[in-house]
C-alpha cells in the first residue's frame, strides 16, 4: 500500500474519479490512466494516481483517486531484499501495492528506508 505521507510544496491529496478498467483495486494501489481508463501502474510504468477505492470493478465502473505530484512522499514496503541506498530509482511490484529492489529504469525514488529486506518501511517519490 502507498500512503500518503507529505508534499514539500502543501501539495495535499485531492479525490478524483474516473472509469477504471475490469479488475480488482485496493485503497493505495498505485495507477495510471490509460486509454480513458485507470489501470494499476506495475514495474516501469510511472503512477499518476493512487487508488482511494477498494473492490471489483467492471469495465467503466468509477473509481476514486488521488493524484500523484513530483513533490510528494508515499510510505510502502519492499517486495523484495536488495543493496538499496537512498536515491534509488525502483520499479513497481506486480501488486501495485510495494516498491521492488530491481533499480534497472525505476520509477520510484528512494527518500528514506528503515532497511534493505523484504517487508522493510521505505518512502519514495515518483518524480
Amino acid at each position: 500500500m502507498f500512503s500518503f505521507k507529505r508534499a514539500d510544496k502543501g501539495n495535499n491529496p485531492a479525490i478524483k474519479e474516473y472509469p477504471a478498467a475490469a479488475g480488482t483495486y485496493n485503497v493505495g494501489d498505485v495507477a495510471v490512466l490509460t486509454n480513458g481508463a485507470i489501470t494499476k501502474a506495475t514495474g516501469t510504468t510511472k503512477p499518476e494516481y493512487v487508488l482511494a477505492f477498494k473492490g471489483t470493478v467492471a469495465s467503466g465502473d468509477i473509481v476514486a483517486v488521488n493524484p500523484i505530484y513530483a513533490d510528494m512522499e508515499f510510505d510502502t514496503e519492499l517486495s523484495a531484499s536488495g543493496a538499496l541506498k537512498i536515491g534509488d530509482k525502483v520499479t513497481i511490484n506486480s501488486d501495485s501495492d510495494k516498491v521492488t529492489a530491481t533499480t534497472t529504469n525505476g520509477v520510484a525514488t528512494i527518500v528514506s528506508l528503515a532497511g534493505t529486506a523484504s517487508g522493510n518501511a521505505v518512502t519514495v517519490k515518483f518524480e
